[in-house]
């Protein structure tokens, strides 16, 4: 983990601020099995290579946002819905794979 987030001062803060924080040591380090952001950065991918060639950066930079604004909250919603499940798979397995 980054030394900011684990600090005790943010530490603190965070577990006073945040309903559903979890403390360093909680997340497993390197767990792609965990990582949401993979599905997240598929989806993106999909989108970008559905649209063809592009030109240039800033044509790169506005098809990303409008390709983040289409993927719903839902979508968002059912990513995290997974990952306590996830979790508890992970801690079941040592911290093996879990597969998608």
């Amino acid at each position: 983990m980054a030394i900011q987030l684990t600090a005790n001062m943010t530490q603190n803060w965070l577990r006073s601020n945040l309903k559903s924080f979890w403390a360093k040591g909680t997340w497993p380090a390197n767990s792609p099995d965990l990582s949401r952001i993979e599905n997240i950065c598929s989806i993106l991918k999909d989108d970008l290579d559905s649209i063809g060639e592009l030109k240039d950066i800033t044509m790169l930079e506005n098809r990303l946002k409008t390709a983040w604004s289409n993927i719903s909250p839902e979508v968002l919603d059912n990513l995290m819905d997974g990952v306590p499940k996830r979790i508890h798979k992970c801690i079941e397995l040592s911290g093996g794979y879990i597969g998608k």
